[in-house]
């Protein structure tokens, strides 16, 4: 009976302890939360844009998207006023087409370079025209 018991309350305290130990990471990367690393978080912030063909400078904000944990929401994108909705794939901002504001439809991609830096080159559609854009983001 004492074997019982022993093993009984080894086995508790075994449990106690390994689930007090959480080594997990949680989205702002620091320990202690859920395991996993918000990935929207390099890209998040106001960044300064060089419209290069369009010889425009103008400053988008990127937001984490309220609902979606892998989305993101630029809003100014390509100096509409509206926003864009984008999917977050590792160091890449993915927008597929869709419309902004009125007409405009829009569609692209960012690459993640460092802290202060994006390229993003992507389409515009006016109805009439689709024009490529090359832009530099930069904070």
């Amino acid at each position: 009976m004492k074997t019982k018991t022993l093993f009984l309350f080894l086995f508790a305290a075994f449990i106690l302890f390994t689930g007090s130990c959480n080594t997990d990471f949680p989205d702002n990367g620091t320990p202690g939360n859920g395991g996993t690393v918000d990935r929207r978080l390099k890209f998040l912030g106001t960044w300064n844009v060089s419209d290069q063909p369009a010889r425009l400078n103008y400053v988008v904000t990127i937001e984490k998207h309220p609902l979606y944990e892998d989305k993101v929401n630029l809003k100014n994108f390509a100096d509409l006023g509206g926003r864009a909705v984008g999917l977050v794939v590792g160091n890449t901002i993915v927008v597929d087409e869709q419309v902004i504001v009125g007409d405009y439809k829009v569609e692209g991609t960012g690459s993640y370079i460092n802290a202060s830096k994006m390229n993003f080159d992507f389409f515009i559609d006016d109805g009439i025209d689709k024009v490529l854009r090359k832009a530099v983001f930069t904070k």
